[in-house]
């Protein structure tokens, strides 16, 4: 241990963050294969098993396996807790975690904060990270109740419903586009309710924490003289400028394709639904697998440009760039 303690002290905090990185997919591999994790008479092979914790650590979405048809009631909790891992960050999960037990957040441990969350001083990194945890909690929470309770009609059992509304409120404010109905949210197509909530959920994710720390300070009135900073409205701006495009252009194109058939109302939350998920969530609503050529490489763009920065999607890319 002090071995590794020293060894770490010469590392840079960027090559400590991409270690504690890869210390979070063994955490994630350990948690998914815990006994009690699978479903009764289910066997997840190694690289299976590897695959989904890098894909939830990374909220990338993509699986070889049936989330659903795989995982018990236990294993999903697990699944969300390293959902929460990725989307958040290793970082902040760490030092909250400090925080809940009155650790002292040194230097070192500050400066690690500071690089992973894109900051240029020191000053107000703790009270940084309890903000971004206590606003995505609060947003995850918030929409899930949402969710549990409008799907209820749908389930046999609240108990049932509310695995299901926190799973889809989890996966979509982490932008992390797992599922555990087998089609993503393709039943849900006719339902605008769901896919509103959802697309808010996303958005509040994709956003960015900074964003989401100058809209509640805001609202609390605390700063009567309190301004958006140049970072909030071009990150706003842009945001919206991608959305509204996406939705646009997707429609327009579609409309002389796989949307022939649907009503006017269909087209516009379908194109505006994978307009929000194409850039980091990866959820759908409709078999793409239809889409036109044109829509295909426009929404791959999307998938290029990607969540903003400092967001649930942008923690680790901007690690990379520095």
């Amino acid at each position: 241990m002090k071995l590794t303690r020293e060894n770490l002290h010469r590392f840079t905090p960027a090559q400590i963050i991409v270690f504690y990185y890869f210390l979070a997919i063994g955490f994630s591999f350990l948690l998914l294969n815990l006994p009690g994790v699978y479903l009764p008479g289910v066997k997840v092979s190694f690289i299976d098993s590897l695959f989904t914790a890098v894909s939830a650590v990374s909220v990338t979405g993509l699986t070889p396996i049936s989330i659903g048809g795989t995982y018990s009631i236990f294993g999903l909790c697990m699944l969300m807790l390293v959902l929460q891992l990725g989307g958040i960050g290793i970082m902040s999960i760490g030092t909250f975690f400090w925080l809940l037990v009155k650790k002292k957040i040194g230097l070192r441990e500050r400066q690690l904060i500071m690089v992973d969350h894109n900051q240029y001083s020191l000053a107000g990194v703790v009270q940084l990270i309890q903000q971004i945890v206590v606003i995505i909690f609060l947003i995850e929470a918030i929409g899930g109740i949402i969710l549990t309770l409008y799907i209820m009609k749908f389930y046999d059992s609240f108990s049932e419903a509310l695995l299901n509304g926190m799973f889809m409120a989890v996966s979509a404010t982490t932008n992390a586009g797992f599922d555990i109905t087998g089609s993503s949210m393709h039943p849900y197509f006719g339902d605008y309710f769901i896919q509103t909530v959802i697309m808010i959920l996303i958005v509040l994710g994709a956003i960015g924490f900074p964003v989401l720390i100058e809209v509640k300070a805001f609202f609390s009135k605390k700063a009567p003289n309190f301004r958006f900073s140049l970072f909030t409205k071009i990150t706003t701006v842009t945001f919206a400028f991608l959305l509204v495009w996406g939705a646009v252009l997707i429609f327009v194109l579609e409309s002389f394709h796989s949307f022939k058939g649907l009503a006017w109302h269909e087209r516009i939350f379908a194109s505006l639904f994978h307009s929000v998920s194409a850039r980091s969530a990866g959820l759908t609503t409709y078999d793409i697998t239809q889409f036109s050529d044109a829509t295909d490489i426009f929404i791959s763009s999307l998938m290029f440009i990607g969540a903003s920065p400092s967001s649930v999607e942008g923690e680790f890319g901007q690690l990379l760039l520095r």
